[in-house]
């Protein structure tokens, strides 16, 4: 959707406007945001992210409350 920049600068200055008299509505739509983008992440997505990071495969099973070998086939996938 393409604005016109006066519409733009009344889109914003609006939303400014929101934020600061909502900032409890800010704070709960940002954590129920992230919330939801958590669950998102699979176990499979989490162990490779942190084997990029440099911890073990028993360290990761561990931290994601998986087997070792549930962990080798997550990060042995094409």
């Amino acid at each position: 959707m393409e604005l016109s920049e006066r519409a733009r600068q009344l889109r914003n200055q609006y939303q400014r406007r929101y934020r600061l008299k909502n900032p409890d509505k800010i704070q709960e739509y940002n954590r129920r945001y992230w919330e939801k983008k958590a669950q998102q992440i699979t176990p499979e997505q989490e162990a490779r992210e942190l084997k990029a990071q440099g911890w073990t495969q028993r360290e990761i099973a561990e931290q994601l409350d998986i087997s070792l070998g549930s962990v080798n086939k997550y990060l042995n996938k094409q």
